[in-house]
């Protein structure tokens, strides 16, 4: 007689197999995207960045995967012939009122960072 197990236990072992096969893709993934965005922003500040003194303000962006003490960094603006623009600071230690150096496109503004985030 033949042994055979319950639905319940064959679909449990479906969705383990799925998850580590899924895991190495996502972490993979993952570390794909932040090489490319970093390579994207450092592409597209051109060969002639401009620098420029931003102020933090009162915007906060959220770190994931943080649920009881979700940690943040506050957001920047800068002026660059009169139109304002902002980004993330990604540095936890800044608080509102402090300034950040930031690097910018010359032709395109809104594509800066900021220069040495701790995180």
């Amino acid at each position: 007689m033949p042994f055979y197990l319950p639905k319940t236990q064959i679909r449990m072992k479906k969705m383990q197999s799925l998850f580590w096969i899924l895991l190495p893709l996502v972490l993979i993934g993952y570390i794909i995207y932040k090489i490319a965005m970093n390579s994207f922003t450092d592409h597209f500040l051109g060969s002639n960045p401009q620098r420029i003194k931003a102020i933090t303000i009162d915007e906060k962006n959220f770190m994931g995967n943080q649920r009881v003490e979700p940690k943040f960094s506050y957001s920047y603006s800068f002026k660059v012939n009169g139109q304002l623009y902002k980004g993330n600071s990604h540095d936890t230690a800044l608080r509102v009122g402090d300034t950040v150096e930031v690097e910018y496109n010359k032709d395109h503004p809104g594509i800066n960072k900021p220069l040495h985030p701790k995180n």
